[in-house]
């Protein structure tokens, strides 16, 4: 059975569903992320690759003989062109990410719990576009803050932050209203938001260092040997790659934080359970509305 997202859930049913949901949209999930965020995911790997490559030249010649070991050895290779374009490259693929991902659900819901073609995601991705972006440069920067400061207020700010994004696009709101209509919703409901997020960017963190933990130790044991320290062009590359490829699993959240928007709707304003009581006993009820408490 397809799973249905509007409907309230708790902490255990928001983590179970959304592994659920990925399996059972697996195929139409990744195409969809490589054919709206393939091009940013390649830009952004030739960019990091070209970086990484000037700094593993840069710290094996200051790592050679008679060479002086410069305390900015590390700052000079961050500041490069290529690490600039490698962020922009970044920050092109998580928004394209958050608007190919967001659509995709939205129409799935939309059309009763049916995965959507491309075709059908393609308009709403022109859509949403310029406004996820152009929403998603202030909060960032507000959560990096949030971050400096202690880190507390960036935790705190976290979930309000990424409950926006689904608003903006399964609402259709504006950057205001959805700013204040994530507060409103996830008001009472803070730990149960809070805690489904950090879970599961716990287990896509720990998958995600787990692909890359082996060139990662090999770099760094070549890095720190005694006999001839050095970092391995190669190593670093395949890590390099490793990584980008690896934004895939930020899939997961995004349908986390997505059920989180529909458990907590259900919870205030039961919109779901109307829509389906209006449709009992017309042939188009897609749930059996004895499997749910509210």
């Amino acid at each position: 059975m397809n799973i249905e997202f509007k409907q309230p859930r708790d902490f255990g049913q928001i983590i179970n569903d959304t592994f659920t949901f990925v399996r059972q949209n697996f195929k139409p999930l990744i195409k969809t992320y490589f054919l709206f965020c393939g091009i940013f995911v390649l830009g952004s790997m030739v960019a990091m690759l070209m970086q990484q490559y000037k700094s593993v030249i840069l710290i094996n010649s200051a790592g050679g003989p008679g060479a002086t070991r410069d305390p900015l050895l590390g700052l000079k290779a961050l500041m490069s062109w290529e690490y600039l374009i490698a962020i922009i490259f970044s920050v092109a693929t998580y928004v394209s990410m958050l608007t190919a991902i967001l659509s995709y659900i939205a129409l799935y819901v939309r059309k009763g719990n049916i995965a959507p073609s491309i075709e059908e995601v393609w308009p709403y991705f022109k859509y949403y576009f310029f406004r996820i972006f152009g929403s998603a440069l202030p909060l960032l920067l507000m959560l990096g803050v949030g971050f400096i400061f202690c880190l507390i207020p960036g935790f705190y700010l976290f979930p309000f932050v990424a409950m926006i994004f689904p608003i903006i696009i399964i609402e259709n709101g504006e950057f205001g209203y959805s700013f204040s209509r994530s507060f409103k919703i996830i008001k009472d409901n803070f730990w149960l938001t809070f805690g489904s997020m950090i879970v599961i960017w716990i287990i896509v963190y720990a998958c995600m260092s787990a692909v890359v933990l082996p060139t990662t130790l090999f770099s760094m044991i070549g890095l720190f040997s005694k006999s001839s320290p050095h970092m391995s062009l190669a190593l670093t590359m395949a890590t390099t790659i490793l990584q980008s490829l690896c934004q895939v699993f930020t899939i997961i959240p995004l349908v986390t934080i997505t059920l989180c928007y529909f458990s907590l709707v259900e919870r205030k304003e039961s919109t779901g359970l109307m829509e389906r009581i209006s449709n009992f006993g017309t042939g188009n009820d897609p749930l059996n509305l004895q499997n749910e408490e509210y």
